[in-house]
């Protein structure tokens, strides 16, 4: 047997154990994540692991228990990022795989115990093919049956392959229609073929399609004029947080307080992140449109040029300035902020790193040296802060716990998330006294707003938590909700009010209350205060073209089939069908493909080129 060329092509029995284990794996995923389980699942997921079989029968000279590690990290990787980000991980994402330092304590957080099940055999496994092997001996490769193989390759490449790749699905869709392994293939081959590439649109997508449609004097105009602006992104704050009690006790006092008075509180606003997520929650709000989905728009685009909110008030006499307690590399933050417009960038590197926690500077030490720099800046200024101590895992010493927990949630992720906001809403107190003491206080607008959930409901333990507490089922709906609040000292206002809406309303909203008519903006949102209704286009934790409106939650099915999607009247909270839902769902993909395409394209400074050459004329 010396002279025969060895290969792995074990007998029958054994390829089977492999894929049936395989394939049991990939049904116990599906189940456990709650995936609806369909027959066009089962039957693609089995197809699609024969072509793997095949594959590696031909390429890989029947290495099958190569193919069953792989298989079995895949899942183990999946089975840990659908538990943090309720979707399965792309290739795309791994131009962020810098940031892994940052995150590895919330993923390791998150491991579920159950996910070791995907791994803990491939030691044992291995050892008994092992045994298998030397007991019964490699078997010969015979030409004729690789040529065999070889040709139901090619067959199968392209029947299956090809028209994957050919056809224009959102990542959901694939993985509903076809399964985990059709997904991954289809990611690939995306990845293989360029990156990311600007959507094809109609001619709407044009200068005079996208401008601020209240371009000018509504309610509350200029309430808020010759002041200067102070805009802070609260870490994973969601809306529920607001005037809510915990055991007695209230997590977000002063944040409750800042709404009660001088306040206009929306609290039907939802997040709209990609893959960026802080970075993304960061854009969207700065530049009034979405963003790439599942690339970071400051990853991969901080050349561009931006029509944003520093850009428009630097040309305004602002001074804009940004802060952030974590490095300026960090999401790629110090080549962004000068592309939108920010005349400076604070970052940990030029602050005094006098109190570290998790990521990087605590909120408290981060607030106070803020102040210090702000009071003597040139007025007016626009200084945008992001805090940074309420990042999950929501991780704080024990000595800045400041809420007494149940039993039953020391230890959970929601008893570390109401110590971490707790301790963060005690920071923000700390920072408006400081801006009271120095003078800042009543000449200023502070606009304060989440940027995503802290506990999505992907995690079965939040789930069942929030769900218990609120008292009604924890939904990502709700999770999404995230709070806004325009705070002006003197202006005596006390309005809440919940007209649905995004982070990308922002810009026009803060622009009517400053006074600020601007007529060349490419601006998708809308100014929350005067607008006849409210819309929110929903992405990236949802399928595309999801939405939610003053009457409507629309949350397309992840098969892509408009007749499977959830529909619900606000009012009612009944069932209502699918297509009565049509028009948002076109309206949700325009908004998100155009954006795309004008990031995609750098089309923006060409658009307020035409635009002004056309109010010229």
């Amino acid at each position: 047997m010396n002279h025969l060329k060895k290969t792995y092509d074990w007998a029958v029995d054994t390829v089977s154990l492999l894929a049936s284990m395989s394939l049991i794996k990939v049904f116990f995923f599906y189940i456990y994540t709650a995936q609806t389980l369909k027959l066009s699942n089962i039957i693609g997921t089995i197809v699609w692991y024969f072509f793997l079989l095949i594959t590696f029968r031909v390429l890989f000279k029947g290495r099958f228990f190569l193919l069953y590690c792989i298989v079995s990290c895949v899942l183990f990787i999946d089975f840990l990022y659908f538990q943090y980000f309720g979707f399965l991980p792309s290739v795309k994402e791994l131009a962020h795989v810098h940031h892994i330092g940052g995150v590895k304590s919330s993923i390791i957080y998150v491991m579920d115990p159950l996910s070791f099940l995907f791994i803990i055999d491939l030691v044992p496994v291995g050892l008994y093919l092992r045994r298998k092997l030397s007991r019964t001996g490699e078997t010969v490769e015979k030409s004729s049956g690789r040529a065999q193989w070889l040709a139901m390759f090619s067959i199968l490449f392209l029947a299956l392959v090809l028209p994957l790749i050919s056809e224009s699905l959102q990542p959901y869709f694939v993985f509903n229609r076809y399964g985990l392994f059709a997904y991954h293939l289809h990611d690939m081959a995306g990845l293989a073929l360029g990156k990311i590439k600007a959507p094809i649109v109609d001619e709407s997508v044009t200068y005079s399609g996208y401008i601020n449609r209240v371009a000018e004097k509504g309610k509350y105009f200029a309430l808020a004029r010759n002041r200067n602006i102070i805009l802070v992104q609260l870490e994973s704050f969601q809306d529920f947080l607001v005037g809510f009690s915990y055991n007695g006790q209230e997590i977000t006092p002063n944040l409750n307080r800042l709404i009660s008075n001088n306040s206009i509180y929306f609290n039907e606003i939802y997040q709209q992140v990609g893959a960026g997520n802080t970075s993304d929650a960061e854009f969207v709000i700065n530049n009034s449109m979405h963003g790439l989905g599942q690339i970071s728009v400051y990853e991969s685009r901080d050349q561009n040029s931006f029509y944003s909110l520093p850009a428009l008030l630097n040309s305004k006499g602002f001074y804009t300035i940004a802060f952030h307690g974590n490095k300026g590399s960090f999401w790629n933050r110090e080549k962004v902020y000068p592309s939108l417009g920010f005349d400076d960038f604070v970052s940990l590197e030029e602050m005094e790193n006098d109190e570290i926690i998790g990521f990087g500077l605590s909120d408290l030490s981060f607030f106070r040296q803020v102040v210090t720099m702000i009071k003597s800046l040139p007025s007016p200024f626009f200084a945008f802060l992001v805090t940074l101590t309420s990042h999950n895992p929501y991780d704080i010493p024990g000595e800045l716990h400041g809420i007494k927990l149940l039993p039953e949630h020391e230890g959970t992720l929601f008893g570390n998330y109401l110590q971490s906001v707790h301790y963060t809403d005690k920071a923000l107190g700390v920072f408006i006294s400081d801006l009271k003491h120095v003078g800042l206080y009543e000449n200023s607008i502070v606009a304060i707003y989440g940027d995503h959930s802290g506990l999505y409901p992907f995690n079965k333990e939040n789930r069942d938590i929030m769900t218990g507490v609120l008292g009604k089922t924890y939904d990502l709906v709700q999770a999404m909700n995230i709070p806004l609040v325009f705070h002006i000292p003197g202006s005596r206002l006390k309005v809440v009010s919940s007209i649905a809406g995004g982070q990308i309303d922002f810009f026009p909203t803060l622009l009517n209350l400053i006074g600020v008519v601007e007529k060349n903006g490419i601006l998708f949102g809308r100014d929350l205060n005067n607008s006849s209704g409210g819309f929110v286009s929903l992405t990236h934790y949802v399928p595309e073209g999801s939405f939610i409106d003053d009457g409507r939650i629309f949350i397309m099915s992840g098969d892509g089939i408009l007749e499977n999607s959830i529909a619900i009247d606000r009012t009612t909270g009944e069932t209502i069908p699918s297509f009565s839902c049509l028009d948002g769902y076109k309206d949700s993909i325009q908004q998100i493909e155009a954006s795309k395409y004008l990031i995609l394209n750098d089309s923006i400074s060409q658009l307020l080129g035409q635009a002004t050459s056309t109010n010229t004329n």
